[in-house]
């Protein structure tokens, strides 16, 4: 598989999108009814996670989201979690799976299961002022297109360590990364996330 980017490397980090490498180009090439993703017996195609994940980078830009911003995923179901990670990756948000320091906003399974004081909380089970549907119904008016994210920049940060885009991205093409989010979307196939943790 290719990693396209924006703007290739010219000594410097050059521009592209993770969300972009894993959805858009699909639906651009004509693959936009093919499965991209199996949430059990569900199935969603290229466009209709595109639509869910534009939704969702829509969200987060309404509460001010941008790149560099930090956003915490934290006890999610898997077909939330992967929303919320391609959403980061589209709006350039650096995706955490663990409280940082300083989140833009965090998504929990349940509202009270972690202290996040002030921060923007949505919550997936209707526990917490701003639920998942309701978010989501709001960011499918206004979803977010891709933006141009450096290649140095990160792309989550795990256990405290960032991964930054294009090395991630690389990496993931090559085969010498096996991402479970990644790996088969980049390459077209579908993301099964039946027993997934």
């Amino acid at each position: 598989m290719d990693v396209i980017w924006f703007r290739a490397p010219a000594g410097d980090a050059g521009m592209l999108n993770a969300c972009y490498n894993a959805l858009d180009v699909h639906v651009i090439r004509g693959r936009a009814e093919d499965v991209a993703l199996l949430d059990g017996q569900r199935p969603m195609s290229f466009a209709g996670l595109l639509t869910e994940v534009g939704a969702f980078a829509g969200v987060l830009g309404a509460f001010g989201v941008a790149a560099g911003d930090e956003v915490v995923v934290l006890d999610v179901p898997p077909l939330h979690d992967t929303v919320a990670q391609l959403a980061c990756a589209r709006v350039g948000a650096v995706h955490f799976d663990e409280l940082s320091p300083t989140p833009a906003l965090v998504l929990v399974g349940t509202a009270g299961s972690h202290d996040v004081g002030s921060v923007p909380l949505i919550t997936v089970d209707d526990t917490g002022e701003l639920d998942w549907d309701l978010a989501m119904r709001a960011g499918r008016t206004q979803p977010a297109g891709c933006a141009e994210v450096a290649g140095d920049a990160p792309l989550r940060v795990v256990g405290g360590t960032p991964v930054p885009t294009a090395q991630h991205l690389l990496a993931v093409a090559t085969g010498e990364v096996v991402d479970p989010v990644l790996t088969p979307l980049m390459g077209g196939e579908t993301l099964v996330l039946a027993g997934r943790p």
